[in-house]
This record gives structure tokens, sequence and C-alpha cells, in this order.
């Protein structure tokens, strides 16, 4: 029988050959040994595919994949269709892993008996290291508990991001979840609201476990300026987006009882973006 890793680690990179090396060190180093890291590599022009290719040379644990440039989504879905871990790890190639995080979280999932874990973690602006934490305790909760919670702070970064939490493998491939190549943002946040559908108790962890380098070029300004310039676009994508927020409601058989605020995350949807 083929081995099963622990974690599967899903890393999408294009043009990333300035970070990719020093992201890929810090989930090399991690405590939990038993990894498979799969590097997708989005049609890159500059050197990330001789870096990602020397370094899977150098730790077995790294398989690396090329294919013509398709965004971000494709990439993180040619790396789902690889992935065998009895849990699954999204990683941004220009971030780093502090010491200890997959342990943190997989202990934690592993203890309470999970289906997720969100976790606090640290934005990182001009060199200066700020913990954003939503949740102010360690605690897990139960469905009716997560929802109401949810429904107050559902634009935040800590749930619509990736990467501040831990997923089961097996609720990934039986449900085949993908994320959406037509979106042109959101697709990580529709992608948690489609798997959070299947999930019935929930993980808070307080200790950060990523470490989120903003650049003030990157995606948030460039969703910004994508708003403007493309004002019909985008009210499609919000649309498709809230539409996922509002599925998870429906799926978990509270639409009724939500559906007079539901619409409120497009207002404050709007604001934050």
């Amino acid at each position: 029988m083929e081995h099963q890793p622990l974690i599967s680690v899903v890393i999408p990179v294009w043009n990333g050959a300035k970070h990719i090396e020093s992201c890929l060190r810090t989930v090399m180093s991690q405590s939990a040994a038993d990894m498979e890291i799969i590097v997708v590599d989005d049609g890159s022009t500059d050197d990330t595919w001789a870096i990602i290719s020397r370094l899977a040379a150098e730790d077995g644990r790294i398989r690396v994949i090329r294919q013509e440039n398709a965004g971000v989504s494709e990439a993180r879905n040619t790396a789902l269709r690889q992935c065998r871990g009895r849990y699954v790890r999204f990683v941004d190639a220009d971030d780093a892993l502090p010491e200890g995080s997959m342990e943190m979280l997989v202990s934690s999932m592993e203890e309470q008996g999970s289906d997720i874990v969100f976790a606090a973690y640290t934005e990182v602006l001009a060199g200066i290291r700020s913990v954003r934490n939503l949740n102010g305790q360690a605690e897990t909760i139960d469905r009716d508990a997560f929802m109401r919670r949810l429904e107050r702070l559902s634009n935040s970064f800590y749930y619509g991001v990736l990467w501040n939490k831990l997923f089961r493998g097996d609720v990934i491939r039986d449900q085949a979840l993908r994320f959406d190549p037509a979106l042109s943002w959101g697709e990580d946040f529709c992608f948690v609201m489609d798997y959070l559908a299947h999930c019935q108790t929930y993980t808070y962890i307080t200790e950060p476990v990523y470490d989120y380098i903003r650049n003030p070029q990157g995606a948030v300004i460039r969703q910004f300026f994508y708003c403007f310039r493309h004002p019909i676009l985008s009210m499609k994508d919000r649309c498709k987006v809230y539409s996922a927020y509002r599925r998870l409601y429906q799926c978990c058989g509270l639409y009724d009882q939500y559906k007079r605020v539901l619409w409120h995350y497009l207002f404050r949807f709007t604001l934050r973006s």
C-alpha cells in the first residue's frame, strides 16, 4: 500500500524567483517531517523552475510540476489532483512559515478531532510584524456556534484566506473540491466556504502559524485597481463570491435563519476591498 504523507503542502508560483527559495526553506525546516511539498510552476518566465528543480533534487519531499500559465486557481487545482496527505496546507510563494507551524496545526486538529483549524498569523509590512488573531482563545466549537461567528466576521482575511488553516485531505478528495479559475479574485474565499459546508467541528488556536508578507504592489492592490478598470466583471465576481457564502448557509440548513443578514456581506466586503 502506498504511504500516505501526514501533510500535503500546496505552493503555486509564477515568476517567484525572488522569494520561492526562502519560502520553501521555511517549509522544509518544519518539525513535522512527514510531508509532500507540491510546487506548481504556473508558466514562469524567470528562474523559478531552475530554483525549485534544484531544491527538489536536494529534498525528496518536494514534487515540482510545470504547466502553461493558467492562473493561481488552476495551479492549485493541479496540485490538489496530486495531493495524498491526510491534511492539506496552502502556502503562497512569497510568504513564510514560522518554526513549529505545521506541528501546532496538526496537533490541534488531531487532539480535538476537528474538521478544520483556524490560527493566528503575523502580517509583515515594511519590516513591521503585527500578529492578527481574530479569536481571543483556543477553543473548539460546533457548527451552530461557528456559523453565528462567521456571519459577523465573514469579510475578514482570517476567514477568507487559505494559509492560516489546516484542511482534511479526505474532505477535499471525497467532495472533489476545487478552485474556480473564472474568478479574478475571491477564489480562496469560495474554496473555504465550499469546504466549510462539510465541517461539523471547528478549532481555533492563538499561536501565529504564518508570516503573511504584505507587498504594497501585491494582490490586494491589484484587486483594487481591477475593480475600477473592470467594474462589470468585478461585480460579477462579487456576486459569485457572495453566492458561495450564501450556499454555505443553505447547505447547513441555516439559510432561512440568516437570510435577512447575509446580504450585509456584500456591503462589508465592498468596504474592505
